[in-house]
């Protein structure tokens, strides 16, 4: 995918206080070993008919993002390569799907899963690095809240 390509993240209303994103709507979903952060690519013809397929009500909100952004984000507080990644993701039925991937120290990150850290061999926990990857995600969506009417 593009630099200059927006991607949109719809959002549960839960998951905005106060015009800012909690840093749940980026979680990877252990239960099915979740490997990516589902988004919507704003400029596919498909747009507007998936994110009404995907959203039971509208209207909805969603955050969009570039995905140059994305990939340049930054993990404060924490020494580990922490690398965001936005790819496209086959769906057959959601034409526009795409993914923000995580990777940390090369490794692949996935819903439930452990991983190595440097972090972690310092006595920070699993739970507090990827808080951190999820809260410097969440910052970023929280510039460009829209709502959708369909």
């Amino acid at each position: 995918m593009a630099d200059n390509e927006n991607v949109a993240r719809l959002l549960k209303s839960v998951w905005i206080c106060d015009g800012m994103i909690s840093s749940a709507a980026f979680n990877l979903r252990p239960q099915i070993r979740e490997t990516y952060i589902s988004v919507l690519r704003e400029n596919a013809d498909t747009f507007n008919a998936d994110v009404k397929k995907v959203c039971k009500q509208l209207p909805v909100s969603y955050a969009l993002m570039e995905t140059e952004g994305i990939r340049n984000l930054k993990t404060e507080n924490l020494e580990d390569d922490i690398k965001i990644d936005v790819k496209a993701v086959d769906n057959e039925n959601i034409k526009s799907h795409a993914g923000i991937f995580i990777t940390i120290n090369g490794q692949k990150l996935v819903g439930g899963e452990p991983f190595e850290s440097l972090e972690m061999k310092r006595g920070t926990s699993a739970d507090c690095v990827l808080l951190e990857i999820r809260k410097t995600i969440a910052r970023f969506a929280s510039k460009k809240i829209l709502q959708f009417n369909g």
